[in-house]
């Protein structure tokens, strides 16, 4: 974008080619991350533009979708309540629409069908977002950018890039728009929330890729403090999230191998502790008392929250810092023996402890959520339940791989998978336990790609 006094001159953005080369050093290319997909879709027919759906396919994860991100589960993307009524069916936001939802219905049913469409639809989609992007009518619009960010997130749900790089060029692209758009676009509620959306989902790519988190995100943050409540529990917690991402990065590339290390880390876990002190009344859960054991509960208690929305901050925040207390746990061992002390080389109890509560308020959350009727009810958990239990499995996974083995916790989040996936019908739940009854301990970002990433973040 080329500005000057009294007038301004908007270069067409294209994936191909971005115009904010001081943004990204590198030229992103959709090509790049979808050449598997063209590749798979063109085996089965040379022709990329597909036919029409039919058979009803289209129409129940189209429904599916808009439940579960527009109207009912986590309203992510409410945005598309106003803008998809005004589309004709040959728009890129209605193609990335048709892409997202294939997509999502795939992942929760693991339909071969469904996952063939979406791709076909996601090639069908490519050339209508990339000629958005070469208009200059088009490529400031609510619609383009909404568009861009559903093609983001179908590659969260069929996990179809390569490589972090490619995964991360839609957010990047999506990045580069917002910035072109300028802080007018804050201004409406549309736009502000797309905004918002993707500074968490950009934030969360970085965290779980451990890359620094770009300035244009930052000054992106900047200007939305001006729009948003300041003292909103998710949005200090994300500003906390942005610090644990530049210690993260540091640490992995040994940068932070300082004495002062763990003095910094104990600082910034203590900014999150004080978090959530500080909550909102409304945001605290109620602790509730069993008369007997429950397999549902890890302990004779559990918590009880406003929402699920909440349960998921909540559990973040847990999650991060589990997180850093394992770094720092980590680091306080490997220096003890590279001082060749042995004898005191026991893991540090202060980090331990609280990873322990941390995993036990966790499994404590889950009851509320599962508990929902008698065991001897053949009712269906509805897809809103359902939805609800997912965001339970990636919190799990981490209290388990974490938490000490002297808690008991590991065997208990293996049932309350096994639950998730026979009882409640989650299938990604028994992916999960194959993993830790295999040992294996992955690194927990790797199982949050696998579960679709931020694609189920409230």
């Amino acid at each position: 974008m080329n500005c000057e006094e009294d007038s301004c001159r908007v270069s067409p953005v294209t994936f191909s080619s971005f115009s904010y080369l001081e943004l990204f050093p590198t030229k992103l290319r959709i090509r790049d991350e979808t050449q598997g997909i063209r590749h798979k879709s063109q085996l089965r027919q040379r022709k990329s533009v597909p036919k029409p759906l039919n058979d009803g396919i289209d129409n129940l994860a189209r429904g599916a979708f808009f439940f579960h991100y527009v109207t009912d589960v986590s309203k992510a993307f409410d945005a598309l309540d106003t803008l998809y009524t005004h589309q004709s069916s040959q728009t890129p936001l209605q193609a990335s629409v048709d892409a997202a939802s294939l997509a999502f219905f795939s992942f929760q049913h693991n339909s071969i069908k469904a996952r063939h469409l979406a791709r076909k639809q996601y090639l069908l989609a490519l050339p209508q977002v990339n000629a958005a992007l070469q208009s200059a009518a088009d490529v400031s619009s609510d619609s383009t950018l909404l568009a861009v960010l559903l093609l983001d997130l179908f590659e969260k749900f069929l996990g179809e890039s390569p490589s972090t790089t490619a995964s991360m060029s839609h957010v990047h692209g999506a990045l580069a728009l917002v910035k072109l758009r300028g802080r007018s676009q804050l201004l409406n509620y549309i736009g502000l929330r797309l905004s918002a959306r993707l500074s968490m989902n950009l934030l969360i790519s970085c965290v779980a890729a451990s890359t620094p988190v770009p300035t244009a995100l930052l000054d992106l943050r900047s200007d939305l403090e001006d729009f948003l409540d300041e003292h909103d529990p998710k949005w200090q917690l994300t500003g906390l999230i942005i610090k644990y991402a530049s210690h993260d990065t540091g640490i992995r590339r040994g940068c932070h191998w300082k004495p002062d290390t763990i003095n910094s880390m104990l600082a910034l876990d203590e900014e999150f502790r004080k978090l959530a002190d500080n909550m909102p009344t409304s945001w605290f859960f109620k602790t509730v008392f069993l008369d007997e054991p429950s397999g549902r509960a890890l302990e004779l208690h559990f918590h009880v929250y406003r929402d699920h929305i909440i349960t998921q901050t909540w559990n973040v925040l847990r999650i991060m810092r589990m997180l850093l207390n394992d770094a720092m746990r980590k680091y306080r061992s490997e220096s003890l023996d590279d001082e060749n002390n042995s004898s005191d080389s026991e893991q540090p109890p202060a980090a331990v402890e609280t990873i322990n509560l941390l995993a036990r308020e966790i499994c404590a959350s889950v009851y509320q959520f599962t508990q929902l009727r008698d065991e001897s009810c053949r009712l269906q958990y509805s897809a809103l339940e359902r939805a609800r239990c997912f965001t339970l499995i990636f919190p799990l996974y981490v209290a388990a791989i974490y938490a000490s083995v002297s808690t008991g916790i590991r065997p208990w989040v293996v049932r309350q998978l096994c639950f998730l996936s026979e009882t409640v019908g989650i299938r990604q739940a028994r992916a999960v336990v194959e993993v830790l009854g295999k040992g294996e301990d992955r690194d927990p970002w790797s199982i949050y790609t696998m579960l679709g990433s931020y694609a189920f973040a409230a």
